[in-house]
């Protein structure tokens, strides 16, 4: 699972705390022993992003008494993260801390709903999420993703081969296109090829050009079934994505298609978790 690094948890703190608490410190309670604890409302939350929660406070002494792993359901109204240590340093991770949980928790629920909406469907198709994160977010929204029960599509451009049709259109026409496909595939033999189709024509005229996975970009439903089915027909082994205007509103539809795997931009929308701080002297 991907772990933020400490550079990056310091620069999470820096844009919140950049020269120090001035409320705690003015007060004169910097010192004193304190403890915060962190628990879930009225809904019950996928935790993501514990583990680098708990080295937030490393980073400033805290000791920890109580964690549970990213991945874990919280039942409602259940301490799921509690520390102790100087309430100076208590104060200065409390919000970088909480609106990293409440991010990542935000997404990971919806995404474990997602994935289960689907699933009950059919149990092995996968869910997976877009590169479409909000800027300096990738790490921390992936986390989340994956700590739901989903999987990223694709982290950047560098590790996967996908055609989209601003891609294709370079081409003067379908012959310089798979021509140019096979000198993809003989450069990267290790790489399986995606093309986006959006249509059964585009579609299987892909597959005959050697597509290892088609992405079937934005069709309705009834005739992302009629795809399906002809492809499988034609070319058992090929891989078969649904992407395009996919929420929890529908998965449950689009698993029905017969696809291996939906991939949506959704999770990344989701209302962030409402989770319950406490701060007490000890």
């Amino acid at each position: 699972m991907i772990t933020l690094s400490d550079h990056e948890l310091e620069s999470l703190l820096c844009e919140d705390v950049p020269y120090g608490d001035l409320t705690t410190k003015s007060l004169g309670i910097d010192t004193q022993r304190a403890r915060i604890t962190f628990a879930t409302r009225e809904r019950p939350l996928v935790a993501s992003c514990t583990e680098e929660a708990i080295r937030l406070c490393g980073l400033y002494g805290l000791e920890i008494d109580g964690y549970v792993k990213s991945g874990t359901l919280v039942p409602p109204k259940s301490v799921f993260l509690e520390a102790r240590g100087e309430a100076g340093n208590i104060h200065r991770i409390w919000k970088s801390v909480q609106n990293l949980l409440d991010y990542a928790g935000g997404i990971a629920t919806y995404t474990r709903e997602a994935v289960l909406l689907a699933r009950s469907i059919n149990p092995d198709i996968v869910v997976a999420t877009t590169r479409k994160t909000a800027p300096f977010t990738k790490k921390i929204a992936i986390k989340a993703v994956e700590s739901g029960g989903g999987v990223a599509h694709r982290l950047g451009l560098s590790e996967s081969i996908l055609v989209f049709d601003y891609h294709r259109i370079f081409f003067p026409g379908n012959e310089a296109f798979e021509e140019a496909l096979k000198q993809v595939k003989k450069a990267n033999p290790e790489k399986k090829i995606i093309i986006e189709a959006r249509d059964i024509a585009e579609a299987l005229k892909f597959a005959s050009m050697g597509a290892d996975i088609l992405q079937l970009e934005k069709m309705p439903l009834t005739k992302l079934s009629d795809a399906v089915r002809i492809l499988r027909n034609d070319y058992p082994y090929i891989t078969l994505i649904a992407t395009g205007g996919i929420s929890v509103k529908n998965i449950a539809e689009y698993a029905g298609s017969g696809v291996d795997m939906i991939v949506t931009s959704s999770p990344y929308n989701a209302p962030s978790a409402d989770i319950k701080v406490i701060i007490e002297p000890l």
